[in-house]
């Protein structure tokens, strides 16, 4: 049985009548993490810059009973995410979830040879593209009476990674933000944490594990002895997007492994 059976045999219906986005939901983690909500009974927007592989998910939820729409979006781009904000509104009456999950980094660049082209895309999409969710998401949850925002950090955040530095400054920003937005929204209805995902084996990361240096000295510090899957993480979101998690905001929740122990 795999991790996603044993997560659907356990499925407890915990966003029954609710509506979450997901950006970057057309593979990896995003993917996983879509399927999972719909599972538990919300419709779910796909989000993701690559429409061929959003709609390939959205079919997966509805061959499999729940409902979903695609939306195709830059989430670096302030006018597609006021867009899509709008049509989760105008397609399923209300937004209650979002997970900020879309990211882009240029892999093996130390910052001298980094270009600002890459810097300023990473900024953009990493960082950015989750101020934006933020920024456009939470009118419209307090509107449907509060809401829940989770946004993918990662390990890189809080301890450094090799030649990587654009990633590890965008999702130190994502950290940090999470606790300004928790703090500032609390107040209305509006919880913020966030998921700090380990080494996980996605299409994502493909590159960085194709490198053996890197990946021995990745999969090295892994405690539990194996890498993380998509669903390792989907777990963790959907913990922090339901009501079991009620009393946290503003956290950071590192799911690696083991790997910032070792």
């Amino acid at each position: 049985m795999t991790a996603s059976d044993v997560a659907a045999a356990h499925s407890r219906n915990r966003f029954a009548g609710k509506v979450a986005v997901v950006t970057g939901s057309g593979s990896g983690i995003g993917r996983e993490t879509a399927l999972a909500f719909a599972r538990e009974g919300a419709a779910v927007v796909v989000a993701d810059i690559d429409t061929p592989r959003a709609s390939r998910t959205v079919t997966e939820i509805e061959d499999r009973g729940g409902r979903a729409t695609v939306c195709t979006v830059d989430v670096g781009d302030e006018d597609a995410i006021r867009d899509m904000v709008d049509l989760t509104v105008r397609t399923f009456g209300r937004l209650d979830v979002l997970h900020n999950n879309a990211y882009w980094a240029p892999l093996n660049r130390p910052v001298t040879e980094t270009s600002i082209q890459e810097w300023d895309r990473t900024i953009a999409v990493t960082l950015t593209g989750v101020f934006l969710g933020c920024k456009h998401a939470i009118p419209a949850m307090i509107a449907s009476g509060g809401g829940a925002i989770v946004n993918t950090a990662s390990v890189a955040a809080l301890a450094a990674s090799p030649r990587f530095g654009a990633y590890v400054a965008a999702k130190g920003g994502v950290v940090a933000l999470t606790r300004s937005v928790a703090f500032d929204y609390g107040s209305v209805g509006i919880r913020c944490n966030a998921v700090a995902p380990g080494l996980i084996e996605t299409p994502a990361t493909e590159a960085v594990l194709a490198d053996p240096e890197r990946r021995a000295w990745l999969t090295g510090k892994l405690i539990v002895g194996r890498a993380g899957q998509p669903t390792d993480i989907a777990n963790a979101v959907l913990y922090l997007a339901s009501e079991e998690s009620a009393f946290m905001t503003g956290q950071t929740i590192v799911v690696d492994g083991g790997r910032l122990i070792s």
